[in-house]
Formats: C-alpha cells, structure tokens, sequence
C-alpha cells in the first residue's frame, strides 16, 4: 500500500511533497523490514493496519476536491459525513492512540534487547529495532505536524 501511495504521490502535486514522499518511504521501510527480518509483527497490525482507519475517510474528502460535490446529494452528504470522521479518526489513531501503543513498543523492545532475547531469536539483525523505534518516532512526529495541519483547517471552516 505505501509503496503504491509513494507512486501514486508522484503524480498528484499537492502529494508530491519531501514530508509525503518520506512518509511513504518510512512506511515502506518499516513494512518490508517487517515482514523480510519477521519483527513486530504484534505491533504491525495497530502501525500498519488501525492507524490507517482515517484515511477510509480522506479518500472521500480528497476525492471531493477533485470531483466537487453537487448540493442536496448523497454523494455531499457522505463527503460532510466523512469529513469530521476523518478528523476525529485522525487525533484518535494517528496522535492519542499513536503514541500509546509506541510507548508499549519502546517498553517491549527495551525488554527483548536487555535480556538478550533479540538476539538469540534474531541473530545479528538486532539493529532492525533500532531502525523500527527510529522511523516509530520519525513517523510519530510527522502525525502531530499533520494533526496541527488538521487542527486549522477545522479551525478555518467554524
């Protein structure tokens, strides 16, 4: 999916900018290295599955900006439905829950690396969960700088 979104974000302008592409990059990053080293895939299902639940939302916002919606439509009233949706999908997920969960993950992983279990499970690749706290962070950050982004654009249309 993020490999597809960093495609895709080349073609879009308002996409293709060094913070999507590097979000895209990130994602991508920490999926491949995921499923190719066999870590975190506990935490996989929250980082790359439930933490995305807001953009179900988006599509339909975004898609609005290209396809306005007509008044009186079921297409305009999905599209002002999906809109505080995705806000609030958004703060929930992607800012509150976000660093929730990345808290147990720094806890868990201090956890294996201190014990040694990393390493006799993972053999000379305990540096991928160094790479995955990195990039967790990284990409924590990134969701607050969106999270402010959203904040005023709410904030513009009251």
């Amino acid at each position: 999916f993020q490999l597809w979104d960093f495609l895709a974000s080349w073609t879009i302008a308002e996409h293709c900018t060094p913070l999507m592409l590097a979000h895209h990059t990130l994602a991508a990053f920490v999926s491949w290295s995921g499923l190719r080293y066999q870590y975190l895939h506990y935490y996989a299902v929250y980082f790359l599955g439930l933490s995305e639940f807001s953009s179900i939302f988006l599509v339909f916002v975004d898609l609005a900006k290209f396809f306005p919606p007509q008044p009186d439509t079921v297409y305009n009233l999905v599209v002002q439905i999906c809109a505080p949706c995705f806000a609030i999908a958004f703060y929930t997920y992607r800012v509150v829950l976000w660093w929730r969960v990345s808290f147990r993950l720094f806890l868990d992983s201090r956890h294996v690396l201190q014990n040694g279990t990393a390493q006799r499970l993972r053999p000379g690749k305990v540096y991928v969960i160094y790479l995955f706290l990195v990039s967790n962070v990284l990409l924590g950050f990134l969701q607050i700088y969106w999270a402010v982004q959203i904040g005023q654009a709410v904030a513009d249309a009251l």
